[in-house]
């Protein structure tokens, strides 16, 4: 018997919160039963329904019976911070991952992340995504990179959510990516409702984490393939993500702050101002393609929710095509 088969393995629980998209659904729960399993992981998948009539449910028995068990449950209302939270409090796992419904993962993925559990420190973990539209023709650079996440470093390289080192180029989500559960914090629901219709639970929650001191490292060979609709490249919908991508993002900095109130009120100033240069240079981008109009128009829309007097614009299952 090799040292390897007497090793206890590390739990790893896959959470996939879902609304009514059973046929993505399905690819995702495909690609996983796709991967080999690994030595040192104890692998099982759990479906969080967040749908009114359990539209998930067939979906999970019919993939059922493969290397990994899959489970599924329900999780109401319909708020993705209680899908989520309902999520890591239904597993003991010492791991656990999100995918997204509309995501797959590409092969190796799982072997990528056995590797980065037993050999780097970090409290989390981040992959590569990358996005397939359905559109490729409306997918503006902005639109490319809200959807994908590509970052010229190698594995075990550190990431930060917030502050002066705050990595460029991506977004840090939940989207593809790995936890410790031991570094969540100990005090706090995971993620925070208030966030739960608009977004940016996941992106408040790195910011807490990282307050505390947690590690964020990048794994780009765990990567994911997210299809993404046309609907989602619709200029009513993006305006209206970049909007609620401003406020979340606004929201999450200042709670962080010392003083969260003010924080909020300096972020608002710092958003008007960026709203009015912004403004100001839109008649010269306009003289441009339709693509440097159109990312333009969202940064506005960032700006201008970082401005925002109100509540975070919902967002979350808005319209089922494209949430």
């Amino acid at each position: 018997m090799t040292a390897a088969s007497t090793r206890a393995k590390v739990g790893l629980t896959i959470i996939i919160c879902t609304y009514r998209r059973e046929d993505l659904l399905s690819r995702a729960l495909a690609s996983i039963s796709s991967e080999s399993p690994q030595a040192d992981l104890q692998v099982d998948v759990l479906v969080v329904d967040n749908s009114d009539d359990g539209s998930a449910k067939k979906i999970v028995e019919a993939a059922q019976g493969g290397a990994f068990g899959i489970r599924w449950m329900e999780a109401h209302p319909a708020n993705i911070s209680v899908a989520r939270n309902a999520g890591v409090a239904a597993t003991s796992s010492a791991w656990f991952a999100f995918l997204d419904d509309d995501q797959e993962v590409a092969p190796g993925w799982l072997a990528a992340v056995a590797e980065a559990i037993a050999r780097l420190p970090h409290d989390a973990f981040f992959g590569a995504v990358d996005a397939r539209f359905e559109a490729p023709d409306l997918a503006t650079p902005l639109v490319r990179q809200l959807f994908s996440r590509k970052l010229d470093a190698t594995q075990g390289d550190d990431l930060f959510a917030m502050g002066p080192e705050k990595t460029a180029g991506i977004a840090l989500s939940t989207a593809n990516s790995i936890f410790r559960r031991a570094a969540l914090p100990a005090d706090e629901t995971p993620f925070d409702l208030t966030f739960g219709n608009g977004g940016g639970e996941d992106y408040d929650l790195l910011c807490r984490m990282q307050a505390q001191g947690r590690r964020f490292g990048w794994l780009p060979a765990a990567r994911a393939r997210e299809f993404v609709p046309a609907a989602r490249c619709r200029q009513d919908y993006l305006w209206n993500r970049f909007y609620a991508g401003g406020q979340a993002f606004a929201a999450a900095i200042a709670k962080r702050s010392a003083h969260p109130q003010r924080a909020r009120w300096a972020m608002r100033a710092k958003g008007a101002v960026q709203a009015s240069l912004l403004g100001l240079l839109y008649p010269f981008k306009a003289m441009g393609d339709s693509g440097a109009r159109a990312d333009h128009a969202y940064r506005l829309a960032g700006a201008l929710g970082k401005a925002s007097l109100a509540d975070i614009r919902p967002i979350y299952r808005q319209n089922d095509s494209a949430s």
